[in-house]
């Protein structure tokens, strides 16, 4: 019998720790970009990082790297890892990229699975609904930002996914920095005119409220 450089039966569990570390990691850091508790502009210390979290710098270097390709950190040689921040025109041309993608998914996710894309979008009001009613700002945040997603969720076209999740994180970011007050009642009317079959009144509303966004992102990384 031939062996094609067989791997000690140890070898998968050697490997798992450390990537586990990475992905805890990443998700931890995350997180604590997207929710505040690192500012926007933040300069980040691998090993303060690893302190606060109990493990090594490898994991956390590894994990800046990913966060670096979900725009959510920018990293420069000599000087060192920092939270993103945007400037008043990025922001613009954010919020433009934002509208034609999501735009375009809620287009295709319309054609070929309306049913699922109504029915998540109003479940997900539903969800909103019972987080306003408790006063968590944070939950409301996050499950905004997860309506817009479904947009691609149930659009098949695996290269507006892609695109978006180029933005996504930092989207949810400036979200949490930009609450607005009236979060269920701006995406309830978007699934009325959903359930009433007019995909272009609704693509156009939602033009409108991507946009509307634009001056209290712009504040929040000012302030930042």
């Amino acid at each position: 019998m031939r062996l094609y450089n067989r791997l000690p039966m140890s070898h998968p569990l050697r490997l798992e720790r450390p990537q586990l570390l990475t992905d805890l990691a990443f998700e931890r850091i995350r997180k604590a970009i997207v929710e505040g508790d690192l500012r926007l502009g933040e300069q980040v210390s691998e090993i303060q990082l690893a302190q606060s979290m109990g493990i090594s710098k490898t994991p956390v270097r590894e994990a800046l790297v990913r966060l670096k390709i979900q725009g959510l950190v920018e990293i420069h040689p000599q000087r060192g890892t920092f939270v993103f921040q945007l400037e008043p025109v990025q922001v613009t041309q954010l919020c433009r990229f934002r509208s034609m993608i999501e735009i375009a998914a809620l287009r295709e996710a319309y054609a070929t699975n309306r049913n699922v894309l109504i029915d998540e979008l109003a479940a997900l009001v539903k969800a909103m609904e019972l987080a306003e009613a408790a006063g968590d700002v944070n939950q409301l945040s996050w499950l905004d930002m997860d309506f817009h997603h479904v947009f691609l969720t149930c659009c098949p076209n695996t290269y507006l996914r892609g695109a978006y999740d180029l933005i996504r994180y930092q989207l949810i970011a400036l979200r949490f920095r930009a609450p607005i007050d009236n979060g269920v009642e701006s995406h309830q009317v978007l699934v009325d005119v959903l359930q009433r079959g007019k995909v272009d009144k609704a693509c156009a509303m939602l033009h409108d409220h991507i946009h509307e966004n634009e001056a209290r992102y712009c504040a929040a990384c000012l302030v930042a």
